[in-house]
């Protein structure tokens, strides 16, 4: 018998990819806010309930942080407290629950080096916040519940799967437009490709309850990062200084987002790093960039 997992978020960017991935070896629930709403709690702890899974992936959330600044409450009642109620009734039907986080809650961080889960981080925006009171919260209601960190992530539009505003298709469209594009300077970060996240979530599964950095590590800034990816793709140096650096951020008090997976390397995970990860996905799916943008441009 097929293990049963269910997806919270499962129209979206990662949730989608996770029930697709997933969906011939596992007893594959999706969930969506059409089936329940997750700021019910006695409505997600009966629909738990009723479906019984082993494994809850929950993805759901308000994950514009424009969004989330702009209205609080909703961020509030989406991301904490329907996070909570999906973890209390992760606890009463006996589920495992991955909880989907975020590298935003590092967005204070101006230290050197890649931040730790440890790390006493200044919390500066509503996205983040909200996230670090959901897995404090989580875990105090469910001390094996498994809370994953995730960074910004990019993949190829895949049919039938939602896509999201990402750096790989902003610098495509922006060489099919002819158009350079700007990126910060100052904004260091990891970016991860989303088919790793998604082929990590199985292992993911049984790791020790706790908080865990899982996505790419990275030592470059945004405009770096884009650099790189935009020479492995305009091989032939056809488009001169095509990425541009926005110097607008912070300057010689940059924001830190770059995580450290060193703990979830000692159980076993990994990611490529940043920009491995970029040239990895670019080597499987070549056809797409060179339908894109046209093959004198891009030999794999």
């Amino acid at each position: 018998m097929k293990k049963k997992i269910m997806i919270t978020g499962s129209g979206g960017f990662l949730g989608g990819r996770i029930s697709a991935y997933y969906e011939r070896d596992y007893d594959v629930i999706r969930v969506g806010h059409r089936n329940l709403d997750i700021t019910d709690e006695e409505a997600a702890g009966k629909y738990i309930k009723d479906h019984n899974p082993d494994v809850v992936i929950h993805c759901a959330a308000i994950s514009n942080t424009r969004v989330c600044e702009e209205n609080r409450l909703l961020s509030e009642a989406v991301n904490v407290r329907g996070s909570v109620n999906m973890a209390k009734a992760c606890r009463e039907n006996g589920s495992r629950l991955l909880f989907m986080s975020s590298d935003q809650i590092y967005g204070g961080s101006r230290q050197k080096g890649a931040n730790k889960e440890t790390d006493e981080v200044p919390l500066i925006n509503v996205y983040g916040a909200h996230k670090k009171q959901a897995e404090d919260e989580i875990l105090e209601i469910l001390p094996e519940g498994i809370c994953l960190r995730l960074s910004w992530m990019y993949d190829f539009p895949v049919r039938g799967l939602k896509s999201n505003s990402n750096l790989l298709t902003n610098l495509l469209r922006s060489m099919v437009q002819n158009r350079p594009i700007k990126l910060s300077d100052s904004d260091y970060r990891g970016i991860t490709w989303a088919q790793e996240v998604v082929k990590n979530i199985e292992p993911a599964m049984d790791l020790p309850g706790g908080i865990y950095n899982f996505g790419s590590e990275s030592t470059l800034s945004a405009y770096e990062i884009g650099s790189r990816v935009f020479r492995m793709v305009d091989k032939n140096g056809n488009r001169g200084n095509f990425v541009i650096p926005d110097e607008t951020g912070a300057g010689d008090n940059p924001r830190n987002l770059t995580m450290d997976i060193g703990k979830l390397k000692a159980h076993g995970i990994s990611f490529f790093e940043t920009v491995e990860g970029f040239s990895r996905c670019l080597e499987a799916s070549p056809e797409y960039v060179h339908a894109l943008i046209g093959e004198s441009i891009v030999e794999f």
